[in-house]
């Protein structure tokens, strides 16, 4: 069956922009996008006054947290609140978990958003049936383990909470069974410390209030070298975060041909300073996450939009910043087929142009899934 659809203003998932197309469904797929009305024979027109976008992408989110009580003034540091996570983590019961993860899911549709990076540090999300499409990365903390034990992909929590041993591990084998791995880094400057084996404050305060010692004595000229020194530093590499690399250290993860994603709410939240964006915005593969509701208010990735726009004061056009939420968030979590099944986001309204809603001071954006309907 063939039908129409004929949006004031469509994105094609390449990032062209289409006034008044004309997009041919067929038997749940996008066959074409027109310019003008096509010939032939269709069951089914449907006229939207709105904009059709690909289906937005969340590149990193924690939906097992999705039922913490965050708010950023309670925390003066990040260090504070990593203390507050530690001791939250520990008193969640599994259906509290699995509730937590329904209502992120639910959360992130309403947002807009189909397609989601998830870290699942209980292990529960993978079971629970979401509205969603979730990538589901398994997350490590500790010194050692067997990653050919776990289902790929994995998740390295980061440098501070995860041995030198086990980096590598994971990092060897996310080659040998090709998957992307995600790894926060970089997110405050006490990691550049860490792993310069300088004095740092989950030495001296984290590791003593859980009573642990730093596993190895790993030393580096930074974060990035700590990387390359385990061979971690590779394509298969998603760094989240970023906030306190150099733009130096930008520039050997674009050569790297690593993934990065951005989550500068979190890091305003949690008052760890501001990543390198423009030096990022030029990796191939970079995108955007909220981060979970333990470090943010909202799972919307244009309200992150929205605040990287404003932090760069407004210099990078939002037109360069869409492809972060979508086609390039969808080859940060390496999705296939991206934007070849008839799901969009939409924001509905008369708008001038398509990316006049990614600022417009409450605009709603949903899901539109005709992938099964027409």
């Amino acid at each position: 069956m063939r039908a129409v659809i004929n949006p004031s203003w469509a994105v094609k998932p390449n990032g062209e922009v289409l006034k008044n197309p004309f997009i041919v469904i067929k038997n749940g797929r996008i066959e074409a996008y027109h310019r003008r009305k096509p010939e032939g024979e269709f069951k089914k027109w449907i006229q939207i006054e709105g904009v059709l976008y690909p289906p937005f992408v969340n590149c990193h989110t924690h939906l097992e947290l999705s039922n913490l009580n965050f708010n950023p003034d309670n925390f003066k540091d990040f260090f504070q609140w990593l203390l507050w996570i530690i001791g939250s983590r520990a008193t969640k019961t599994l259906p509290e978990i699995e509730r937590a993860v329904r209502k992120g899911a639910e959360l992130i549709k309403k947002s807009g958003t189909y397609y989601v990076g998830d870290i699942s540090s209980f292990g529960v999300a993978p079971s629970v049936k979401l509205p969603v499409k979730a990538v589901t990365f398994r997350e490590f903390i500790g010194k050692d383990l067997n990653p050919k034990e776990i289902p790929p992909p994995l998740s390295i929590h980061s440098i501070y909470s995860v041995s030198a041993t086990a980096i590598k591990k994971i990092a060897t084998d996310s080659l040998e069974r090709g998957y992307k791995f995600q790894m926060h880094l970089a997110e405050t400057p006490d990691e550049q410390l860490f792993a310069k084996c300088l004095p740092n404050r989950f030495e001296s305060l984290i590791y003593p209030t859980i009573g642990r010692k730093r596993y190895e004595k790993l030393c580096a000229e930074g974060i990035v070298d700590y990387l390359k020194k385990l061979n971690a530093l590779n394509e298969n590499l998603i760094a989240v975060h970023c906030t306190n690399l150099s733009p130096k250290e930008a520039k050997e993860l674009r050569k790297a041909k690593a993934s990065a994603v951005l989550c500068p709410r979190s890091n305003l939240h949690l008052k760890t300073g501001f990543p390198p964006v423009e030096e990022l915005l030029t990796l191939e593969k970079v995108g955007l996450g909220t981060d979970g509701l333990s470090s943010n208010v909202s799972l919307s990735v244009v309200e992150e939009l929205r605040c990287l726009y404003y932090q760069l004061g407004c210099r990078v056009p939002l037109r360069e910043l869409l492809p972060l939420i979508t086609y390039k968030g969808a080859k940060v979590l390496n999705l296939q087929h991206y934007g070849e099944t008839a799901l969009f986001t939409v924001a509905k309204g008369n708008h001038s142009t398509p990316f006049e809603p990614l600022i417009k001071e409450g605009q709603q954006f949903g899901i539109l899934d005709f992938s099964n309907t027409l």
